[in-house]
């Protein structure tokens, strides 16, 4: 995949405005919390960058967990109480490691989900999994056009690198 780098800088700036927004949220009594969406994310960061450090050793890459819901329950109850500022540097710290080990890994072949390469992984877990994430976000709290508006530019720049379908469809 190309321009990886780009998408994945492109989505640093997304969350920056996210979260500066979302410091004067009202709480919702649908959803997560802003705290929580990016809790989420990081953990799912988190669990990228492990597997890609094991893929650089050539050790066993140990992927995505087999049960994702109990795997996503238990990750967020462990961040019931998390700051929406600490959850957002965690994430921010962590898409700065995914972006250093693609520096050092560049695109290769990597299995996760069904991404094939590193690069469609990288996409995949912090591209358009935050951002399939800020749209619900949007779209539960009322505000049909931006989360319209962050859709509709995802899908334009993913067809733009020509990601492939498996990640494109993440967001249909």
């Amino acid at each position: 995949m190309k321009e990886v780098l780009r998408l994945l800088e492109a989505e640093r700036e997304t969350e920056r405005q996210f979260v500066a927004q979302a410091g004067s949220e009202q709480d919702f009594p649908r959803g997560w919390t802003a705290a929580l969406l990016m809790a989420h994310i990081a953990s799912w960061r988190n669990r990228l960058r492990d597997s890609l450090i094991q893929a650089s050793r050539g050790q066993p890459v140990s992927g995505p967990p087999a049960d994702i819901d109990a795997f996503n329950a238990v990750e967020l109850a462990s961040s019931a109480q998390i700051s929406l500022e600490e959850a957002a540097a965690r994430a921010h710290r962590l898409l700065a490691d995914l972006i250093d080990l693609w520096a050092t890994l560049g695109d290769r072949p990597f299995k996760w989900f069904t991404a094939n390469t590193t690069g469609e992984a990288l996409i995949r877990n912090s591209y358009v999994h935050p951002r399939r994430h800020l749209v619900e976000h949007y779209l539960e709290r009322g505000d049909q056009s931006r989360g319209s508006e962050i859709r509709e530019e995802t899908l334009a720049e993913l067809h733009r690198v020509d990601a492939p379908q498996s990640v494109i469809d993440l967001l249909l």
